[in-house]
């Protein structure tokens, strides 16, 4: 009797194991092998059973046109003789795509996966109809680390997206931020026909900054009486009226360079980044002073390689005379506290035309012995050490 109550029992044992195996789905190796492995031949398979065989056919739809863009687009289709078929699906489905299959896509997208280029191209191809859903998550915040994306795919959409991104920048419940960046997104499609809009919003709205980045988008439509708008904006009061106007300083024809120097000096970080960045493009020997400045006095990482970046250039053009030596000068100078940034001056002496400098220079400054002594005797960075030991180097 224990006997067979024993074998009763392990078959019990067997039997719960085995309900407790859950069953892998098609639609679970299809993603799998499409979002982790880009294997698209081989998932599209599995979607298109698992299309069949889900309740709830969202999912493998929006993966399956994923699948399908992702295999013509590495050539997998081609080798594999069956990029007709999939570009005749591909087609008919991004025709199909209803609101919970886009929703998906954009989640996907929000993922960052491989496939994103394809994904994204689905949404450009669908076009007008993926607008709403777009502007949606940009005004809710949702998948905040693919924004630029999304921007992406609304500037690419073009025209057809214009009327939804001005009604949406125009809403009450639209941050300023997203009215801002949405503005921006108009300007850039390039379509004249966004004036009227941009007109009425700019009448209707007050908020200053906004305003400023409606002038922006009609000068980029042709307006150019919006240019004395956007130059006075760069001494305006409100600091989010600046950002703007220095914003826009890359898109002018007459470039105001006494106002752009000056305002390298601006109490707001992302004004002197833009106007380095603008000074780039329109340089004046004037500003090396500024851009100078920028190194050392607290501004942000983005904004110091800003101004690394235009003083190079100026280097590399003639614009920039001793700058060499003055840059020598300012590393060995005890103010200049943080190792970090000593190490971006070394790393901009190292550039080939602060080298030539270095190598032309007047013998009397012996610049290579003033850079030897520093390593030697006062640098105590090892990172800032091992920079300047390149540098001295080059220069032997």
């Amino acid at each position: 009797m224990k006997k067979v109550l024993t074998i009763l029992l392990l078959i019990g044992v067997v039997s719960f194991g085995c309900q407790q195996e859950q069953v892998i789905t098609q639609l679970e190796v299809g993603r799998s092998k499409l979002l982790d492995a880009g294997l698209s031949l081989e998932a599209a398979q599995h979607l298109e059973r698992a299309e069949q065989e889900e309740q709830n056919k969202v999912e493998p739809r929006a993966l399956l046109v994923i699948a399908y863009s992702n295999a013509i687009s590495t050539g997998a289709a081609r080798t594999h003789d069956v990029e007709a078929r999939y570009k005749t699906e591909r087609d008919r489905r991004v025709g199909e795509l209803g609101e919970y299959e886009m929703k998906k896509i954009l989640q996907i997208l929000g993922e960052r996966h491989r496939v994103q280029k394809d994904a994204m191209q689905i949404l450009v191809d669908k076009g007008a109809p993926a607008v709403p859903f777009l502007l949606e998550d940009l005004v809710k915040n949702r998948y905040r680390n693919v924004h630029g994306d999304f921007i992406q795919i609304l500037q690419e959409i073009g025209g057809p997206a214009i009327n939804d991104i001005l009604k949406a920048a125009g809403d009450s419940k639209t941050p300023s931020d997203v009215k801002i960046q949405l503005v921006r997104i108009v300007g850039d499609i390039g379509d004249t026909s966004a004036t009227a809009g941009l007109e009425t919003l700019h009448n209707t709205t007050t908020d200053e900054g906004l305003k400023m980045e409606i002038n922006t988008a009609l000068y980029l439509l042709g307006n150019e009486a919006s240019e004395a708008k956007i130059v006075a904006g760069l001494t305006d009061g409100n600091a989010v009226v600046r950002r703007a106007a220095a914003k826009s300083m890359m898109f002018l024809k007459e470039h105001p360079t006494d106002m752009l120097i000056d305002a390298l000096d601006d109490s707001d970080d992302t004004v002197r980044r833009d106007i380095a960045k603008a000074l780039l493009k329109y340089p004046d020997a004037g500003a090396v002073d500024g851009l100078v400045a920028i190194l050392t006095n607290g501004s942000s990482l983005n904004t110091k390689q800003a101004a690394i970046d235009t003083l190079n250039h100026y280097a590399e053009n003639g614009l920039a005379d001793g700058l060499a030596g003055r840059l020598i000068v300012l590393l060995a100078n005890p103010e200049v506290v943080d190792h970090e940034d000593r190490l971006r001056i070394v790393q901009l002496l190292k550039k080939p035309a602060l080298v030539k400098q270095i190598q032309e220079a007047d013998q009397y400054d012996n610049l290579p012995h003033k850079l030897d002594v520093f390593f030697r005797e006062k640098e105590t960075n090892d990172m800032v050490k091992d920079a300047l030991n390149e540098l001295l180097l080059v220069l032997e």
